[in-house]
């Protein structure tokens, strides 16, 4: 998983130089004329004591993480694969179907709410390598936006992605052609029209990845905004979105799954093929038995799903229930799926969400991070431990509530706290 709230967004939020928390300044207008070190390095190792993107990256994903547990659902919304127990009966008899007493589909809760969609994340190319073009938005000559083009049928801008091309894909020891989120840019502006999808962002996201890797490429002054060969000249266009409809284990909504028993019973007696489900093995204690299934949403806000076990007709194109594969109820189910508050009108996370999320991620971090007098100070705002009851000649007092919360006791814990209290999701059941 990756962090949600986009590092250029945390930045944003707490006052930080738009290009030198991206480790560019040069010697022109952008150079550092305060007399400290205000870049933001890719690693700790860069720059002595200061923290660097990877552990604010780091620190996003940890806030996001402890607030999705403790809300009951994300912040935004974000993929992600839950395996859970088969229901059982509270008396504790075998189930003879994927039914309840009210003769529905059994329900499965998901360990958090606002589910979106049931299926799995797909990515679909729309423009491999898509020449960028860089311009100068605000007249004060340096580039600042870059833009790229694609045509496409696809009518839904929240469905559309842009990562860094292969050739410029660096995992640090050479070339890495798994497109994955870490390659993403964001955040941009996508907007679709005539067939044509325009894409717009910060140039600040188009550094090379290789050239944050060592330190020579770095210098004292950063990398250089007018360096055309700092920035990408390409990059990919993808379709991502949820494929509802997968057919195998590999990419169904969900999958069921049966364990062997230790005893012969019925269970393998019965008509059905438990040799053929566990491969040959209905007693290997190691064997397991899987088969494909759907997932009904029956209350997206709290995460309440139906699986059952079905099979596709690529003839009609219909899906149909199956009895189960194996002659018992199942041990697990595993479902995929897009669950989260959903973005803004601008694809990005929604407020508040996005100033609790860096406010907690900056208490989150373990160092300072380099920045001018401003943004240092918004960001010791939230470092700052409150436990302490003295400090030299000052005072301190905070309630024992606000102490004991679960998340820590620096200022941007307990504001998150206090946040969270008002809005979780609390999900019970009533005897």
């Amino acid at each position: 998983m990756a962090n949600l709230l986009p590092v250029y967004t945390f930045f944003e939020l707490l006052g930080f130089h738009p290009w030198h928390a991206f480790g560019i300044a040069g010697t022109g207008l952008l150079g550092i004329d305060t007399g400290c070190d205000t870049l933001v390095r890719r690693y700790e190792w860069q720059n002595s004591d200061a923290a660097g993107r990877l552990s604010i990256e780091q620190a996003i994903e940890n806030a996001e993480t402890k607030l999705r547990e403790y809300l009951g659902y994300s912040v935004a919304p974000h993929y992600a694969e839950a395996t859970l127990p088969w229901p059982v009966r509270a008396d504790g008899l075998l189930r003879t179907g994927p039914w309840g007493s009210d003769w529905r589909w059994l329900d499965a809760a998901l360990r958090e709410g606002e589910v979106r969609a049931v299926g799995v994340e797909t990515l679909a190319n729309i423009a491999t390598a898509a020449a960028v073009v860089y311009t100068d938005t605000d007249g004060d000559t340096i580039e600042d936006t870059f833009t790229i083009t694609a045509a496409t049928t696809i009518t839904d801008a929240s469905q559309i992605a842009v990562y860094f091309s292969i050739a410029d894909r660096f995992n640090g020891w050479g070339a890495s052609t798994a497109l994955s989120s870490r390659w993403r840019l964001q955040p941009v502006q996508i907007a679709i029209s005539g067939g044509t999808v325009t894409i717009r962002g910060p140039k600040q996201l188009c550094v090379k990845p290789i050239k944050y890797e060592g330190a020579v490429n770095i210098g004292p002054n950063g990398l250089d905004p007018s360096d055309a060969t700092n920035f990408v000249t390409t990059l990919d266009i993808e379709r991502r979105y949820t494929e509802t409809g997968g057919t195998t284990i590999a990419t169904s909504q969900a999958v069921i799954t049966w364990e062997t028993r230790p005893s012969h019973g019925w269970w393998c007696c019965c008509g059905c093929q438990s040799a053929s489900a566990f491969g040959g093995s209905p007693y290997d204690p190691a064997a397991v038995a899987q088969a494909v299934a759907r997932v009904g949403i029956r209350d997206a806000r709290h995460g309440l799903v139906a699986p059952a076990e079905a099979s596709f007709d690529a003839t009609s194109g219909v899906w149909s229930a199956l009895d189960w594969t194996v002659c018992d109820q199942p041990d697990r189910v595993t479902v995929r799926y897009l669950a989260g508050i959903a973005l803004g009108a601008d694809g990005q996370m929604q407020e508040p969400y996005r100033t609790l999320v860096a406010r907690m991620a900056a208490a989150e971090l373990a160092r300072a991070v380099c920045g001018y007098d401003a943004a240092n100070r918004e960001l010791y705002r939230w470092q700052f431990e409150v436990s302490q009851t003295a400090r030299g000649d000052e005072l301190f007092a905070i309630s024992p509530e606000d102490l004991n919360n679960p998340f820590g006791t620096r200022r941007g814990h307990i504001y998150a706290w206090k946040y969270v209290r008002r809005l979780q999701q609390l999900t019970g059941i009533l005897a």
